[in-house]
């Protein structure tokens, strides 16, 4: 196993203009989770990457960084609604069932109404049971 990257090494590395770098730095940071909430500003920048595997990957680790990473749900939503990619549009309703907040619901449900993709449209679903079961965990 390699030498860990210190957090702002990698965050730097979102920017490289080298996909496989800006790819690395995203899957290793997804990997670190919650302790890699610092970096939530630099992932929501990835998520606007030309390339389809780094912004999937930024979707990935903002997903695994969770409830700490609510500030990325505007971005996720965007990326959601109008990404051409589905590979991408999943990934980003992960994350945002992942990170949990009630503010991910509209665009969640407006994605489930137009998304023709039914692999998408399933993960939405499941995002937003995931929402509701926080709710209702919350409430109780």
């Amino acid at each position: 196993m390699g030498i860990a990257l210190p957090l702002t090494q990698l965050i730097g590395s979102l920017k490289s203009p080298d996909w496989a770098e800006q790819f690395h730095a995203a899957l290793t940071l997804g990997k670190l989770g919650k302790t890699a909430t610092a970096a939530v500003p630099a992932l929501v920048e990835t998520l606007k990457d030309d390339d389809l595997h780094v912004r999937k990957a930024a979707a990935v680790a903002l997903g695994n960084i969770g409830p700490d990473a609510a500030e990325a749900v505007p971005m996720l939503s965007e990326v959601l609604l109008h990404d051409e990619e589905p590979t991408v549009r999943r990934r980003a309703a992960v994350a945002l069932g992942e990170i949990g907040v009630e503010e991910a619901v509209p665009a969640l449900e407006e994605a489930y109404l137009h998304d023709d993709n039914e692999e998408v449209q399933d993960v939405i679903a499941a995002a937003l049971a995931q929402i509701d079961a926080r709710a209702l965990d919350a409430a109780a």
